[in-house]
């Protein structure tokens, strides 16, 4: 596995759960209510359509809830996370954060 090209994982319409691996990924919940775990590396997390809890991990990483009720939570390393559309929760963690609401 090259550590410097993203893992795709697709999600479903349905509820899924990914879990990303020790690189860099590219999550992409789509519809339903996801749970998304970035782990290490430098990630990004896209919930989309749907109640989403996504989970950075370590590293730099990107999480945008998407419509639904998310929750977003970076971990370590500094974090960009954005709420969407809806009622979000935003934990930036440890790291220089920055959280942006819906």
């Amino acid at each position: 596995m090259n550590r410097n090209v993203p893992t795709i994982i697709n999600g479903t319409a349905g509820d899924d759960t990914l879990e990303g691996t020790p690189g860099i990924d590219l999550l992409l919940g789509f519809n339903g209510n996801d749970v998304l775990q970035g782990n290490q590396g430098h990630d990004f997390l896209f919930g989309g359509l749907g109640n989403d809890n996504l989970y950075g991990g370590q590293g730099h990483d990107y999480l945008l809830g998407g419509i639904g009720n998310d929750l977003l939570y970076g971990d370590e390393g500094s974090d960009i996370l954005l709420g969407g559309e809806g009622n979000d929760h935003l934990y930036g963690g440890t790291g220089s954060d920055i959280l942006i609401g819906g």
